[in-house]
């Protein structure tokens, strides 16, 4: 017996199957390295921040390697789209052009965009930044809104974000455009650590993961949820990004949750607005309505959800969305750059706007299933989806109708329910 035992197990490795160790690809995270306190290149090349730190958490949970692959913000769209990394994970700010190209995870953190001038600047500040010398990181979310905002400054950009302090301190220029988060690094160096004079925009920041990879996308969401449940996220910002940083408004994480998943679908709206013009498609496309509330109603049945309550939510939604195109295109001004085609602008609409807008209802539902009734005031989710919505035509009135709507689907019916996204 102990010999057939031996011979069994002594057999040559020829003659056994053996499954191979399943080997993961490493996770390539796109991190720019000049942006405090999110991702930080020190002058050995090591990375790290926030960002960083997270990556390589959230890769050692699922038991993966890092790839940290270098950018610089002018050609990020351009290699994300190129899938040269599976994520960007870089103090990426929430933008309605950005999730029209690929989804963003959960809100990370929340940060405002402002003017910055010396301390010691007595004189005072307009609005516009009328009068001042500007510098700014060029290529990025800060651009843009320096760009939009500051009409009556003078706009300089530099490639070398971290060079902002010493411009600052020097006197090279009057004032520099950063975030609430970044300023707070400034001092770090013994520069001048400025004064906010001016808000330019309430920002969230998120990663941007490559098109076509909703898995992943989903899969960070649900690190991230789990990281918030158990601490280690709240961690990692109390490390990296100081404790008063927090990805809420004292909403509760509910509320919260689906308020930024509402706003992020009223982002995409000048978007689809702009699309349809150039497509030459009218704002309204009852078809188009009339297969979204018949969708509504299967998935609200699927996920136990009230069909009436939902339904007539997701009508609120369609009606604010088509005020908020009509708004855009009242408001928009010469195109830049070529002229879409109308086939590249119907393109468009149907193979990255559509398919966003439907990631969006999924998980809007999913967390109304999950969440349902939800906490809060109709006032204080109106008012943080116009933080969260900065676009044209969302009102208080519109806001407020939204927030009922929300507000008014109740709690579901469990043993109804049988998939929530």
């Amino acid at each position: 017996m102990t010999l057939l035992v031996c011979i069994a197990a002594c057999a040559p490795a020829a003659h056994r199957t053996v499954a191979p160790p399943t080997v993961l690809p490493p996770l390539r995270v796109g991190t720019s390295g000049d942006y405090p306190p999110f991702s930080v290149r020190a002058p050995d090349g090591s990375f790290d921040g926030f960002d960083v730190a997270a990556a390589r958490a959230y890769a050692g949970d699922r038991g993966r390697s890092v790839e940290l692959v270098p950018f610089t913000w002018p050609e990020l769209e351009r290699r994300l789209v190129a899938r040269e990394f599976d994520v960007v994970m870089s103090g990426v700010t929430v933008r309605g052009d950005r999730l029209a190209i690929a989804p963003m995870s959960a809100t990370l953190v929340r940060a405002s965009a402002v003017l910055v001038v010396p301390v010691s600047r007595t004189a005072p500040v307009a609005a516009d930044g009328a009068g001042l010398r500007v510098v700014v990181n060029r290529g990025g979310h800060l651009e843009r809104v320096a760009r939009a905002r500051l009409t009556g400054a003078t706009i300089e950009t530099v490639d070398d974000n971290r060079s902002l302090p010493r411009l600052l301190s020097s006197g090279a220029v009057d004032a520099v455009v950063t975030d609430t988060l970044e300023i707070a690094t400034f001092a770090e160096g013994g520069e001048d650590p400025g004064r906010v004079a001016v808000v330019l925009s309430e920002d969230r920041k998120a990663w941007w993961v490559a098109p076509g990879n909703d898995g992943l996308a989903d899969d960070l969401d649900s690190w991230l949820a789990a990281g918030s449940a158990d601490g280690t996220l709240n961690a990692l910002r109390a490390r990296y990004l100081g404790a008063a940083a927090a990805a809420d408004r004292g909403l509760p994480a509910a509320p919260e949750r689906v308020v930024d998943l509402v706003a992020r679908r009223l982002l995409l709206m000048p978007e689809v607005a702009a699309a349809k013009a150039a497509a030459g498609m009218p704002i309204e496309v009852p078809a188009r309505e009339a297969e979204v509330l018949e969708r509504a109603r299967d998935a609200a049945t699927s996920a136990g959800l009230a069909v009436a309550p939902y339904v007539a939510f997701v009508r609120t939604q369609m009606e604010v969305a088509k005020v908020v195109q009509g708004a855009a295109l009242r408001g928009r001004g010469p195109a830049g750059g070529a002229p879409e085609g109308a086939a590249a602008a119907r393109a468009r609409l149907d193979g990255r706007l559509r398919p966003a807008i439907d990631r969006l209802d999924a998980q809007i539902r999913a967390a109304l299933a999950a969440q349902a009734p939800l906490a809060g005031t109709p006032d204080a989710l109106a008012a943080a989806l116009r933080a969260d919505a900065p676009v044209p035509g969302l009102d208080a009135r519109y806001a407020r109708r939204l927030a009922d709507a929300l507000l008014a689907v109740p709690a579901p019916r469990p043993e109804r329910r049988v998939e929530t996204a």
